[in-house]
């Protein structure tokens, strides 16, 4: 069974913002920079203002603009002191001028970069083609219980009829990153599909709680789940992640495609009132037939049942 590195963003963080010397700034796009992906910019500022990180010197990281930030249970005004007592100059609630005590000379090893060439090795990886037909239909989610994850695994018959199931738990290390969330979730995907392999409860085709190839570097958590067990997978997805597509007047049961770059990647289909899934080939599976399986799964239902009742068994384990 395959694996997947994950490596500690949060210690890589950490590390980044007690580099900045006494007397300098830095901005939360320069840490986002310096961790690999300045896209990342709102997971920095996020973390930086929550309780794990209040005992960093989070009072030196100020916005591109020079306004100060907030640091978790306290004020810019308590921000502002610290800062005049290490001698930056401030000015209402800014650092001015930022240039004069800005500082971007980080050691980094740039671990996000690091994980956008492994999402791209994925993406060249991955198989397009028609999915089986008929077999077993599996279906995977996880949800959070502190630092755990836990996934379930419905197992159900070609019609998506549920008929076993699994849990499996593993810790959850890497924080929600957008378009990093494999990483998050993969080592509780692959538990409990190995308990999957141990018990003869392998499926034939495998929808999972994500995106596919409807990802910025075209590796979604669906694509690379199926790329590491070279098994046949779908990526739902109940969010738009990226892609061109107009949604509007969409009766239940259509569905358009969406495109990326001019290429269509997924479709986005209307299964309720109010609910538009985002659907995309993962690994051995294309746009048309990843569609047409979904399709026939929602004729009833928002979201295949399969995938519901995994959603079910895996929030209802982690509030257990």
């Amino acid at each position: 069974m395959a694996s997947v590195f994950v490596p500690d963003i949060i210690s890589a963080l950490r590390d980044l913002v007690f580099q900045i010397p006494l007397g300098r700034v830095t901005t939360y796009r320069a840490l986002a920079e310096a961790l690999g992906d300045p896209d990342s910019v709102r997971f920095v500022a996020a973390f930086l203002s929550s309780e794990e990180a209040k005992d960093w010197p989070v009072h030196r990281v100020v916005h591109s603009s020079g306004a100060l930030g907030r640091a978790f249970g306290g004020d810019r005004g308590q921000t502002a002191e610290k800062l005049r007592k290490e001698g930056v100059r401030i000015v209402g609630d800014r650092v001015d001028p930022l240039l004069q005590f800005f500082f971007a000379e980080f050691r980094t090893e740039r671990p996000l970069a690091r994980l956008q060439e492994e999402q791209r090795e994925v993406a060249r990886r991955a198989v397009l083609c028609p999915l089986p037909e008929g077999g077993k239909i599996g279906a995977v989610d996880v949800a959070y219980q502190g630092e755990e994850a836990v996934a379930a695994l419905v197992l159900a018959d070609s019609r998506g009829e549920p008929q076993d199931f699994l849990l499996a738990r593993a810790p959850a290390r890497f924080p929600y990153i957008r378009t990093y969330l494999s990483y998050r979730e993969l080592p509780a995907y692959l538990a409990v599909l190995r308990e999957a392999e141990k018990k003869g409860l392998w499926p034939d085709v495998l929808l999972v709680d994500g995106n596919g190839i409807l990802h910025p570097r075209r590796a979604g958590i669906a694509t690379h789940l199926g790329v590491l067990l070279d098994l046949p997978t779908v990526g739902v997805a109940k969010g738009h992640l990226c892609g061109d597509v107009n949604t509007e007047g969409m009766v239940i049961g259509e569905w358009r495609p969406v495109l990326l770059e001019g290429e269509v990647v997924g479709g986005a289909i209307r299964t309720g009132r109010n609910r538009t899934l985002f659907v995309s080939p993962g690994h051995r599976a294309d746009v048309n037939t990843s569609v047409d399986l979904v399709l026939s799964l929602t004729q009833k239902d928002e979201l295949p049942p399969p995938l519901r009742f995994a959603h079910e068994m895996a929030t209802e384990a982690a509030r257990g």
